[in-house]
């Protein structure tokens, strides 16, 4: 789920289907990156953690039972409740739910937010945050930490899914590009993580560490990867394909994209 203040220019839909990709994207993460918390942050040092665009809010459930304080305080924001359990709080039998709220990150957040925790995690808003969007979004992220707090951020490369170790089906390579010209016209940013990186760097942060993940040498995530590919294509291919031309609606975009 993308924090973004003008919907249309979000690719993704907020229906079921995308609540259950949402959730096996965030165990095939896990599983290709190797952690829900990277290493280089310090787990025994949290007790409060926000999590940005937390669409279902699996990521927060999941960091919860990773972390050795088991009191620790989370929270959830996203743009849209649209893909929030009932109550907009995750419930947990003999623990506290986890509130989910809805919050744009483009704008500050309540003041009550702000320095309260020790991390701040923001997964894949690539969907939704034009170029000039990742600096505003990063600085109210900023906000919410406190002094010496961490901040880690995923994204994913749209131009980078593949290598030349493993070829890309030609159908994934046209689809990817409709994606990447749609993303272009719309003033989106196909190239996150170097951005990222580059905002990191510009805001001041310390200590800033970037990891790539690939299946070279993981055979066994090879087709595992090649399906979240598909999955993520078909996600966003349809208004990709209505934003470039390609298709009058998105009924007709998904013909195209279940033909591939």
């Amino acid at each position: 789920m993308g924090s973004i203040s003008d919907q249309s220019v979000y690719l993704l839909s907020r229906d079921g289907a995308e609540t259950e990709r949402l959730n096996n994207q965030h165990r095939f993460l896990v599983e290709i990156s190797g952690n829900i918390l990277h290493p280089s942050i310090p787990a025994k040092n949290i007790t409060a953690v926000a999590d940005l665009g937390t669409g279902t809010g699996i990521w927060l459930e999941d960091i919860a039972n990773c972390l050795p304080n088991k009191s620790v305080y989370l929270h959830g924001f996203d743009i849209s409740p649209a893909q929030y359990p009932s109550g907009s709080e995750i419930h947990r039998p003999g623990r506290n739910p986890i509130p989910l709220s809805v919050h744009d990150a483009l704008h500050p957040f309540p003041v009550e937010h702000h320095a309260r925790y020790d991390l701040v995690h923001i997964r894949l808003l690539t969907a939704g945050l034009k170029y000039a969007d990742y600096a505003t979004v990063l600085a109210n992220a900023r906000d919410l930490l406190k002094p010496n707090g961490y901040l880690q951020w995923e994204e994913v490369d749209h131009t980078a899914f593949c290598t030349d170790s493993i070829p890309e089906n030609p159908a994934i390579t046209k689809l990817r590009q409709s994606v990447i010209e749609a993303m272009l016209k719309l003033g989106l940013w196909p190239f996150a993580p170097q951005h990222v990186h580059h905002q990191l760097a510009a805001g001041g942060f310390r200590d800033i560490r970037r990891a790539t993940y690939t299946t070279i040498d993981r055979e066994g995530m090879r087709a595992i990867s090649q399906k979240w590919v598909a999955g993520v294509m078909r996600a966003l291919v349809p208004a990709s394909m209505v934003v470039t031309g390609e298709a009058r609606d998105e009924r007709q975009a998904k013909e195209v994209v279940e033909r591939n």
